[in-house]
């Protein structure tokens, strides 16, 4: 007589089926928010879009030789000049009537995310050299990233 030997099947106990859909449960209970929150990245993308606005402010005040007046608030930023008079900056214009526009004609602003902490609110000018009248240097912080406007030089180190 031969020795019946037990046929083994490839494949999962039931058991192990149950333990990785509970490990695979978990993992995506953690893991699946992470997917599908974009506010990191609307955080960094404005963060961005204003230290390209600050930067692009500063250099139009050098080259124009007229100054610009930029407003950071937890809205968003603007940025403006004094009105030209016979091709010449108007001093005498304290409203600041001429937004700042871009090579396509729009304005330069910008509305920060919703959701999106900036702070604190700051009005300052950049003047023919590039300078601030900013007393001392001042730091911005969207989320949690920060630059910083350098008073006496208007260089925006935003890391």
């Amino acid at each position: 007589m031969s020795a019946i030997t037990p046929q083994r099947t490839a494949g999962f106990t039931l058991v192990e089926l149950v333990v990785v859909i509970v490990i695979l449960g978990i993992v995506a209970a953690f893991a699946a928010p992470r997917f599908f929150d974009d506010r990191t990245f609307l955080t960094r993308g404005y963060y961005d879009e204003l230290a390209s606005a600050l930067k692009y402010s500063q250099k139009l005040a050098v080259a124009s030789g007229c100054d610009v007046r930029v407003t950071i608030d937890a809205a968003g930023y603007e940025a403006r000049q004094q009105a030209s008079l016979s091709g010449t900056c108007n001093d005498a214009d304290a409203t600041w009537s001429t937004a700042v526009a871009l090579a396509d004609g729009q304005a330069l602003a910008g509305t920060a995310p919703a959701g999106v902490a900036v702070g604190p609110a700051v009005t300052f000018r950049f003047d023919a050299l590039g300078t601030t009248d900013l007393g001392s240097d001042r730091t911005v912080t969207v989320g949690p990233f920060v630059m910083t406007i350098r008073a006496d030089s208007g260089f925006v180190q935003a890391p």
